[in-house]
């Protein structure tokens, strides 16, 4: 008599898990996460705030540092990363818990970071925009609300809101000489505090007086006569005579030095105006504004009687 055939224990183990493949390629991961996502609701917009009320979206792929603080006490920990919308996911914690978050990410911070006083320096090398960006620790909170956000399958609105801890040097120079060529030149800050013991909880940092630095700085607006930088340093005080910069062009090094005393403090942007002349550069004005104003054009003519 002719019936099903029999099944050894390997073959029932092999047909068993080859169903197990086949079930488990029917869901994607992504379409996982479609269902975390819309379940949780815990999808946060991420904001630079700035001084003036403002914000901008932070840049996809910028890496978060978050912790949160729980009901009973504990604190989560997790590191975020943008999305290309600008958002990021956090744990469901963050929706009743206190959150903190800061940026750029450091190595070895993790869970600890949050109840000590670690370290933070800006790099000595800003001269590119990834040195620039590794530079600018900023620190902020992240708040819920339940109504929910238009065009997203989020539940509930988180939005970051980030804040600049250091404080930040514009340089705007002109050449009054009619022979300079700004191209080949570079500029460095001179004996900086570059570095800050910083306090998550609080959301502050403390500049360490005695970590100083020469810092490069990135030119970001460049012409034959006219030569625009940044860089980013540590809060902190420099007094009157104090040299402020270098600029270096081929076969020729020259120092300013501070008229007056410069108090750097931390989410503003100290601009100064620079004449180079026959007799090198001369300070001829400065000013301090927000951190996004900072980068503006500065309004010098260029003078041709040379």
């Amino acid at each position: 008599m002719k019936g099903f055939p029999s099944i050894s224990q390997y073959g029932l183990t092999t047909l068993l898990a080859g169903i197990t493949m086949m079930l488990t390629a029917c869901g994607s991961s992504e379409e996982y996460k479609w269902e975390s996502w819309e379940s949780t609701g815990n999808e946060a917009s991420v904001s630079i705030q700035s001084e003036n009320g403002t914000s901008e979206p932070l840049e996809p792929g910028t890496t978060l540092g978050v912790y949160v603080v729980n009901e009973d006490g504990s604190v989560t920990w997790v590191n975020a990363t943008v999305d290309q919308y600008g958002n990021v996911i956090l744990p469901p914690e963050a929706l009743t818990g206190k959150t903190i978050v800061y940026t750029p990410v450091q190595p070895g911070w993790g869970l600890a970071a949050f109840s000590s006083t670690p370290s933070f320096y800006v790099k000595p090398d800003q001269s590119d925009e990834e040195g620039y960006e590794d530079s600018d620790l900023m620190i902020g909170t992240a708040t819920a609300s339940a109504a929910a956000r238009a065009f997203t399958r989020a539940s509930t609105s988180v939005n970051i809101t980030l804040k600049h801890m250091m404080a930040k040097v514009i340089i705007n120079i002109v050449d009054d000489t009619g022979m300079m060529d700004f191209r080949a030149a570079t500029m460095n800050l001179l004996h900086m505090k570059n570095g800050v013991t910083v306090s998550l909880p609080e959301q502050s940092v403390t500049t360490i007086e005695n970590s100083i630095s020469d810092i490069e700085m990135q030119a970001y607006n460049i012409t034959d006569r006219r030569l625009s930088l940044r860089a980013i340093v540590a809060p902190q005080t420099k007094a009157a005579g104090e040299e402020l910069f270098e600029l270096i062009v081929p076969g020729s090094r020259r120092l300013c030095v501070l008229p007056s005393e410069a108090v750097m403090t931390a989410e503003q942007a100290y601009v100064y105006q620079v004449r180079y002349t026959e007799d090198g550069p001369v300070l001829e004005s400065s000013y301090i504004t927000n951190w996004d104003s900072a980068e503006e054009e500065a309004d010098f003519t260029i003078r041709t009687d040379k």
